[in-house]
């Protein structure tokens, strides 16, 4: 598993999507935490058929 396989769970943030750009509320200067941690989360696999195989390699992909 590389690294391009562990997206970011909030992105994009909606804030910068363009129905939503032209608001005050989705200036970044009115949403750092949003924004700090946006760039922290990540999605990690959930999915019935998700093997151990598989839960052992995101591990060790997360451990690097």
């Amino acid at each position: 598993m590389s690294p391009a396989t562990m997206n970011p769970y909030f992105y994009p943030l909606i804030s910068e999507f363009p129905m939503y750009k032209g608001l005050d509320s989705a200036k970044p200067e009115n949403l750092p935490v949003a924004k700090k941690i946006a760039k922290q989360v990540i999605c990690l696999p959930i999915y019935p058929d998700l093997d151990n195989n598989h839960v052992t390699k995101t591990i060790k992909q997360i451990r690097k």
